[in-house]
C-alpha cells in the first residue's frame, strides 16, 4: 500500500503510532511495533515527506492496524531541508487530517498532495504555491470559495471595487450588496482578487510564475486562514508556525 506519514507519536520505548494517508485506503491509524530497534523490518525510520510502500495487517481485537514493513519509495529531500517548505507541508497534512474521515478513501486528494510536493521541491517562490495548495485542498475537501461572482446578486465581481470576503458563505460580496448582507469583513483589492482567480483556474505548473505584492499576500492570507478555520471547524495550528517562517 502506497502512502505518506501525516503524524507520528512515540509509544513506549520502541514503538510509534502513525497516522497514514494511503493512496487507495485514505487515512488509517497504525502502530509500528519495535520500529526504534528493528532495522530488519524497518530499514528506514518513518518520517513525513517520504512515500512508503506499507505492508499492514489488522487484528480483530485491536483498534489499530499493524505496520509489518515500510519500504521507502521516494524522499522529498529539498522539502526536508527548507523550514518554510516543511511548515507549508505540515499545514496541508493538518488540513487533510481534519478534513478527511478515517477509513474513507480520497485518491484524488492524495495524488494532489504528491504533485504539490513535487512542485514544492523545485521552486523558491513559495507564497503562490502556498495559496494554491490551500485553495485546492479546500476544493478537494468540498469547500471551494467563490471568487468570480457576488454571493448575493450573482453578478461578476469588478476588480477595481472594494469587494468584501464573507468566510461563512464562502465567497465575496460586491459593494452594492455589502450594506444589505455583510457589513464587516476582509476587503479584497484588485490584485488579490486577480491572484485568487488565477490560482483557482490555473494548472499547478503555472503557479510559480505568479508574483504577489505584500498587500495582496496579507489580504489573501487573512481570509484564507479565516475560511479554513470556519469550514474545517478547528484552527489549523500549523498556520501559526508557517506565518513565523514566511512573514
Amino acid at each position: 500500500m502506497e502512502g505518506l506519514v501525516l503524524r507520528l507519536i512515540d509509544y513506549g520505548e520502541s514503538d510509534q503510532i502513525a497516522y497514514l494517508f494511503l493512496k487507495e485506503e485514505g487515512i488509517l491509524s497504525a502502530i509500528a511495533k519495535g520500529i526504534k530497534k528493528s532495522k530488519h523490518r524497518f530499514p528506514h525510520h518513518l518520517e513525513p515527506f517520504r512515500i512508503y510502500s506499507f505492508k499492514l495487517r489488522k487484528k480483530p481485537s485491536h483498534d489499530l492496524y499493524w505496520i509489518q514493513t515500510a519500504d521507502q519509495v521516494t524522499s522529498f529531500e529539498k522539502i526536508m531541508n527548507d523550514i518554510r517548505k516543511i511548515a507549508l507541508g505540515n499545514v496541508i497534512f493538518e488540513m487533510v487530517m481534519k478534513g478527511v474521515r478515517e477509513g474513507h478513501p480520497h485518491p484524488e486528494l492524495y495524488t494532489f498532495v504528491i504533485s504539490l510536493f513535487r512542485a514544492l521541491e523545485v521552486t523558491d517562490n513559495i507564497f503562490p504555491l502556498r495559496f494554491y495548495a490551500e485553495i485546492h485542498t479546500l476544493r478537494l475537501l468540498g469547500f471551494l470559495p467563490n471568487f468570480e461572482t457576488c454571493l448575493r446578486c450573482r453578478k461578476p465581481l469588478r476588480k477595481e471595487e472594494d469587494n468584501c470576503f464573507d468566510p461563512v458563505k464562502g465567497g465575496i460580496i460586491c459593494p452594492r450588496c455589502q450594506g444589505l448582507t455583510y457589513k464587516t469583513g476582509t476587503i479584497i483589492g484588485s490584485e488579490a482578487l486577480g491572484a485568487l482567480q488565477f490560482l483557482k483556474k490555473s494548472p499547478l505548473h503555472a503557479v510559480s510564475r505568479l508574483r504577489i505584492t505584500e498587500n495582496a499576500k496579507n489580504a489573501i492570507e487573512a481570509f484564507l486562514t479565516e475560511f479554513i478555520t470556519y469550514h474545517l471547524e478547528h484552527p489549523i495550528k500549523s498556520l501559526s508556525f508557517l506565518k513565523e517562517v514566511m512573514p
